[in-house]
């Protein structure tokens, strides 16, 4: 944990990492390979310029979003999570090459959930939305719906008694839970790493289509 970006110790960091601003969204730099990156002074640079700024915002100030008022930014860093990925579809399973694993966020209201699945998030980011039967929902949320439908993960039961314990534990009615599964050499010990919990997804402006959706969500929050 670091005051600033001129704070981080990068010879103590491994070759890969994630560079992360503790108080808001977005604030956020991948480094794939610390040699390569340290070395580019205008990537440098342009990653510097990126988390200070976001050590200036505030979150209730900009959204009014309450639990982010009191929070001291801080910068962190963290491991790049991968996932291994065949290169293409004619190549053997065992050539592969790592990629950033796909996003679960359940969306907690008591006891029913919602899994919502970001897919390729920095280049062509699309989202679909599940029951907890990982049965498609019928309608768009914030982002377009690819022309697939996402592969259930291995650990889908794990995750969904995750998420409902640690949303137990709060008593606001509603709390998204992020959840990664990170693949293993062995493919029947995939772990499933916590990414985040937050009580305001997207801020509370991402829309629903068709409208009506918003209105069968909001009719979920009990209070």
């Amino acid at each position: 944990m670091y005051k600033n970006f001129d704070a981080i110790d990068f010879h103590t960091l491994p070759q890969s990492f994630v560079i992360k601003t503790n108080h808001d969204c977005g604030g956020i730099v991948i480094v794939e390979d610390k040699k390569s990156f340290l070395k580019d002074e205008a990537r440098l640079k342009s990653a510097k310029e990126k988390i200070e700024k976001h050590l200036q915002t505030n979150y209730y100030s900009l959204y009014r979003e309450w639990h982010y008022k009191d929070i001291e930014p801080r910068v962190f860093v963290e491991e790049l999570l991968l996932k291994e990925k065949p290169q293409n579809s004619d190549q053997s399973t065992t050539n592969t090459s790592p990629e950033v694993p796909d996003d679960y966020k359940f969306h907690c209201f008591g006891k029913q959930t919602f899994i919502q699945i970001d897919t390729d998030r920095f280049t062509n980011h699309t989202r679909t939305i599940f029951n907890e039967k990982w049965e498609k929902q019928p309608f768009i949320f914030g982002y377009p719906t690819p022309d697939y439908t996402p592969q259930k993960p291995q650990n889908l039961n794990t995750m969904l008694a995750i998420a409902q314990k640690l949303s137990e534990k709060m008593e606001v009615g509603y709390v998204r839970v992020d959840l990664y599964e990170v693949n293993c050499a062995d493919s029947s010990q995939n772990p499933v790493i916590v990414g985040e919990l937050t009580f305001t997804h997207g801020g509370g402006t991402e829309h629903f289509n068709p409208p009506e959706w918003d209105k069968n969500f909001g009719d979920l929050w009990k209070l």
